[in-house]
Order: C-alpha cells, then structure tokens, then sequence
C-alpha cells in the first residue's frame, strides 16, 4: 500500500499518466477525424489552398488533446507551481505549438519517406516527442521553486 501511494505522489507518474489520457484524446480524434469527419479525403479551403486529411485530422485531435493535458497536468501533477494560471497557459500553448511542429515534421517524414498508415505515424511522434514536452513543461510551462521541484 505503501508503494502504491508513492507512485501516486510521483509528478513524474502523474504526468506520464496525464500525457497518457491525452495521448489517447488526441489518437482517438485523429482516428474520427481522418476516417469519418474528413474520410481520408483533403479539405479544400474556399479554393485557395488544400489541406490533407492527415493534416486537418493533426490540428483537430492535437488541439483537443492539448486542452485535456493542459487541465489535468496543471491541476494534478504542477498544482504547487508559483505561476499564475495565465501564465502557465500561455508558456503551454507555446510549448504545445513548437511540439506540434515537430510531430507535424515527424509525421511527414515517416508518412511519405517510409509509407506508415497516418494514424500509426501519429502514435509512434505523439509518444518520441511526448517525452521531450515533459522536461519542458518541468522546466519551463509550470515552473516550481526548488523547494517544490521533485
């Protein structure tokens, strides 16, 4: 028992936990939408430019899996964190949009030069980059006194 409420006290546990939920939010939307929101067909933006399914598919579960992380990572991982909440937002928003480049690259990269299927594309960068996004976020989006910084 002892255990078992140690690791629930681990920030590193409940962050992984939460990345966990969102991950599964953003997979899920991605799913939906790539397959029956835009039925794997591109989206044509008032015949000015085209958007790929895979990317709109990106936007909509990325956008929805940032909202979930970002309430349950500030209200059960970085609660004890001295920013304020607008702050915090803010610094995850710009964190969530540099990550989001860098899984829209990822994805590309193993989408056209290796042929995965999108939505296996979208799991393998979601969980590579999912572990770079924690050290920021310690580090940067909730930032704690050291005291409090474990």
């Amino acid at each position: 028992m002892f255990m078992v409420k140690a690791i629930l006290k681990s920030k590193v546990f409940r962050y992984f936990i939460s990345a966990g939920i969102a991950t599964w939010v953003d997979i899920t939307v991605y799913f939906v939408a790539f397959n029956y929101i835009y039925q794997k067909s591109n989206i044509d933006l008032f015949g000015v430019y085209t958007v790929s399914a895979p990317t709109a598919s990106l936007i909509l579960s990325y956008t929805m899996g940032l909202i979930t992380n970002f309430l349950i990572t500030k209200f059960l991982v970085f609660n004890e964190s001295e920013l304020a909440t607008h702050q915090q937002l803010l610094r995850f928003v710009l964190v969530a949009l540099f990550i989001l480049v860098l899984n829209y690259f990822f994805m590309h990269f193993l989408i056209n030069n290796f042929g995965w299927f999108p939505t296996i594309a979208r799991g393998t960068s979601a969980i590579t980059i999912g572990m770079l996004s924690f050290l920021i976020h310690k580090s940067f989006s909730f930032k704690m006194g050291r005291k409090n910084n474990n």
